[in-house]
């Protein structure tokens, strides 16, 4: 068992001590560990009532293209659309309306949550 472990101290190899280190100086905000919250928008399920022959139509249209997608994903690519063809007085409308609600969204997350 004794001849398992053979160590050779070779005195001959030196090992060169004298290694150069460069670091960079990270913030505590650059790793995340920070306590300035960003200004960060919540995503968060919700509920919408149509009739069943709206969800049928919004289904079967997620459902038969080539990605297979949920019907949230095929409201958000048809919403996307319909908001690219609104004209300059009514897309504005709909942006300001847009913020107003994302706002509302954040504050009501905020407090729920409290932070």
């Amino acid at each position: 068992m004794s001849g398992l472990l053979q160590h050779n101290n070779n005195s001959e190899k030196r090992i060169d001590k004298n290694v150069e280190v460069k670091t960079k100086q990270i913030s505590r905000a650059d790793v995340g560990f920070t306590d300035i919250e960003k200004d960060v928008i919540p995503t968060f399920d919700v509920s919408v009532r149509l009739d069943n022959h709206a969800r049928n139509a919004l289904m079967a249209l997620a459902k038969t293209t080539a990605e297979k997608r949920s019907i949230s994903e095929m409201l958000s690519i048809m919403i996307e659309d319909y908001s690219k063809k609104l004209n300059g007085n009514t897309i504005t409308a709909y942006s300001e309306y847009l913020n107003a609600l994302e706002e509302k969204d954040k504050l009501s997350y905020k407090l729920k949550n409290h932070k």
